[in-house]
């Protein structure tokens, strides 16, 4: 709106007398009726302003404000882990689409930010980072649950959680010469497994199958990557891994499905997957609540798939704002439909809804959380 249209109104009646409705031009009597239409509809009343002009001025100016919110800015989105990585393909992905969906269509640029498997990050937003939405970021998710293992100090309430680009469920595979066929092989006979360390979820997932269901897996560290893991499947010196993404592994082994290089064991996720009906989830395993609670807590992470959010301390109608225009984002068909091109599965999910599960497995009984540490790090009942 230029500054003459903004005079024109705080002319007011004056104007009404120079250039009544009868003599002004057509489109001007439009343009003015829908102006006051417009101030109808406004949420204050007249008598909280000096004159109807002025409130027409306030709400046109107001409208005109939100509209420029992000105008001539960018706004960065930080990656927690390297470039060419998943994290790194979703954030690149939605910057594409982003700025389309917020006020004065700003540019996204991307920045990776690596280090100490996204603590780096994590800190640098609850720390550094500017509080009005100019930047975002997505970390593991598993760093969300750290301060619940004790791992980390940061109060996980406050972060500001503008949604999840997808959700996931992991599986446990044998390669086909391995011996073990099903799940319920494994309480018999062993089954050697890769990983590249403790903290892997390669890790983890088969310490706690053995932990609270008696399963025989045998789990090698030190590969330096999920990669080496399936190249020794192939060679033989491990019989399957622990700790995939069915989507990854449909993604970029589709040929091991294909030709039935691998069978699927069990599923690892808060959702099952209808395409693997016939394998059981490790929530079919479970026989106490406590055993569904760990399972909930480990799970858990998986739901979140790749989480973006924005610093603690935002304002919360610019929250609202931002998680608006994710889902917009999310929901766009252009980007899904590169998504697809890129062979990346979109499930996304809101920002209440992330807290909302966060809430809910923050509200695990301590007891419950000290079990499920002891069982992922393998240590015995």
């Amino acid at each position: 709106m230029g500054i003459g249209a903004v005079l024109i109104l705080l002319s007011g009646r004056r104007l009404v007398r120079l250039c009544p409705p009868s003599v002004a031009p057509a489109h001007w009597r439009k343009w003015w009726a829908k102006a006051l239409n417009t101030v109808a509809r406004l949420k204050y009343p007249f008598s909280a302003f000096a004159h109807p002009t002025i409130a027409l001025v306030v709400g046109i100016a107001s409208a005109a404000s939100a509209q420029d919110v992000f105008r001539g800015k960018d706004i960065t989105i930080y990656v927690g882990s390297g470039a060419g990585g998943p994290y790194d393909a979703y954030a690149r992905l939605l910057a594409r689409y982003l700025g389309k969906h917020l006020p004065g269509n700003p540019s996204i640029v991307v920045q990776n930010m690596p280090g100490a498997s996204g603590r780096r990050l994590l800190s640098f937003m609850i720390n550094v980072a500017p509080r009005d939405g100019t930047a975002i970021a997505t970390i593991q998710r598993g760093n969300a649950f750290e301060p619940l293992m004790g791992e980390a100090q940061f109060d996980v309430e406050k972060i500001a959680w503008l949604g999840n680009a997808n959700a996931e469920t992991n599986v446990c595979m044998a390669w086909h010469t391995a011996p073990v066929r099903t799940i319920e092989d494994l309480r018999t006979r062993a089954m050697v497994v890769g990983s590249s360390g403790p903290a892997s979820t390669d890790s983890i997932y088969p310490n706690v199958l053995n932990f609270l269901h008696g399963m025989k897996f045998k789990v090698v560290e030190g590969y330096k990557s999920a990669t080496e893991v399936q190249i020794a499947m192939e060679r033989g010196e491990v019989d399957g891994r622990c700790g995939i993404s069915w989507d990854t592994l449909r993604a970029f082994n589709a040929e091991w499905l294909r030709d039935h290089k691998v069978r699927m064991l069990v599923q690892i996720g808060l959702d099952k997957v209808p395409e693997l009906g016939g394998v059981p989830s490790v929530f079919d395993l479970a026989k106490t609540e406590e055993e569904r609670q760990i399972w909930a807590l480990w799970a858990a992470p998986l739901k979140m798939g790749r989480p973006f959010f924005a610093p603690p301390g935002m304002a919360a109608e610019r929250v609202t704002l931002m998680r608006r225009a994710f889902d917009a984002a999310m929901n766009d068909k252009d980007l899904r439909a590169e998504a697809t091109k890129m062979n990346l599965a979109v499930a996304p999910s809101t920002g209440e809804d992330v807290a909302a599960l966060l809430r809910e497995i923050y509200a695990t009984p301590k007891s419950v959380v000290e079990k499920a540490a002891i069982a992922g790090k393998g240590q015995a009942r």
